[in-house]
């Protein structure tokens, strides 16, 4: 055999070695992200609204993991996203006696979202909360909510119309805020569907944004430098995938959890 022949064969050799080993490697940049709860309408779920920022992402449905297991798959991933539902149980924050006017209940899912949450705040996971994932937070950390918008401040129209129609309102973010660095305006425009809201903010949260009614529609951690969370009433994931706000939200949660991630890697 020729020497040039010979050279050819194995440089092709080497080169095929080298692309199997390329492809049974595992993907060192891939972000895993825990859904406490995925929406099942295609076009507006959590996944697909953070899938468009074009990371690599794998997402665990914390809703589907029994409650034992929720701290070793949580052991597995770089961010936790708090998402929309039901009403949360209001014993949870001392008004047990006003249940009548709350919508329905899943305990469990209250249950597994303590146990979320907790664990990855104890872990300095960064955590994401949307509407209900707010109000869930600041229940943790020990707030409260309106029970009622429309009876307790009379304004329930703003953020959701009638019983289940979704509303759009301004939001005004507030300066020198991680949303504010986000945002290209003071003042933007936002989808909404809730009924309830914060009352008393936790200590350890500022807010960070407000509607017209002065309910706040925004939360930060007091030091997001040491643990990111950031929480919004509205949802980001059903404004138009154009919505510049929505992109630079996700961008940013993905960008935290990639922090941790190669933190975490360091470790």
């Amino acid at each position: 055999m020729k020497l040039p022949t010979l050279v050819k064969l194995l440089f092709l050799s080497a080169l095929s070695l080298i692309i199997f080993s390329c492809s049974t490697q595992p993907q060192n940049d891939e972000l895993v992200i825990a859904l406490s709860r995925e929406r099942k309408i295609e076009g507006k779920k959590y996944g697909e609204w953070l899938a468009h920022q074009n990371y690599n992402l794998r997402f665990i449905d914390l809703s589907q993991v029994a409650q034992e297991d929720i701290a070793d798959s949580l052991a597995l991933c770089h961010g936790l996203l708090l998402t929309g539902g039901e009403d949360i149980y209001p014993a949870l924050y001392g008004k047990e006696f006003d249940t009548a006017r709350c919508g329905t209940f899943n305990h469990e899912r209250d249950a597994f979202e303590m146990l979320a949450f907790q664990f990855a705040s104890a872990n300095a996971i960064p955590i994401l909360g949307i509407c209900r994932g707010m109000q869930f937070i600041n229940i943790a950390m020990g707030g409260s909510l309106w029970i009622d918008l429309p009876e307790d401040l009379g304004t329930g129209n703003t953020h959701r119309v009638g019983n289940e129609d979704w509303s759009e309102h301004s939001v005004t973010i507030l300066p020198e805020t991680l949303l504010a660095g986000l945002s290209p305006s003071s003042s933007v425009m936002v989808a909404s569907n809730h009924h309830q809201g914060v009352e008393n903010l936790a200590e350890g949260l500022i807010p960070v944004a407000h509607s017209s009614d002065m309910l706040i529609e925004a939360v930060q951690k007091q030091n997001p430098q040491i643990h990111y969370l950031l929480a919004v009433q509205w949802h980001p994931e059903w404004m138009d995938r154009s919505d510049t706000l929505s992109g630079k939200i996700a961008e940013s949660f993905l960008n935290a959890a990639l922090d941790f991630k190669k933190a975490k890697s360091k470790k």
